[in-house]
């Protein structure tokens, strides 16, 4: 008997092993499809795809989302190669995630909403 394991199978299944490996090695969590905040900052709006249910400083989980560097440049509206946000006050979580432009997994940080209206703010002066 053959078993056909096929590309979406693969993808789903690799997804399932970063999310595992994000909330083991971070307190990182995956949003479900749908469940989600929209996360407005300026005439900018991204959807929640992570959040964060590390305990930074001793008072319980954070409940923060996160934001990749693609969403994190959307809202400051600073578009470069480097890191959106140069000097985060939590620090940034890296993970590999699914990169449709390219059609593969990549590297990411993920960045903490905090970190990213700070540094929106700094930006308008």
């Amino acid at each position: 008997m053959t078993t056909a394991i096929t590309l979406d199978h693969l993808i789903q299944t690799r997804l399932a092993e970063i999310a595992e490996d994000a909330w083991r090695d971070h307190r990182v969590m995956p949003v479900r499809s749908g469940d989600g905040r929209v996360l407005q900052l300026g005439t900018g709006a991204v959807w929640e795809q992570w959040y964060c249910q590390a305990d930074h400083d001793g008072y319980g989980p954070c409940n923060e989302p996160l934001l990749t560097s693609e969403q994190a440049s959307t809202l400051t509206g600073m578009f470069n190669d480097d890191e959106p946000i140069p000097t985060p006050k939590i620090p940034s979580v890296e993970i590999e995630l699914l990169d449709p432009s390219r059609g593969c997994f990549m590297p990411d940080c993920l960045y903490h909403w905090s970190d990213v209206v700070a540094e929106y703010r700094k930006a308008q002066g």
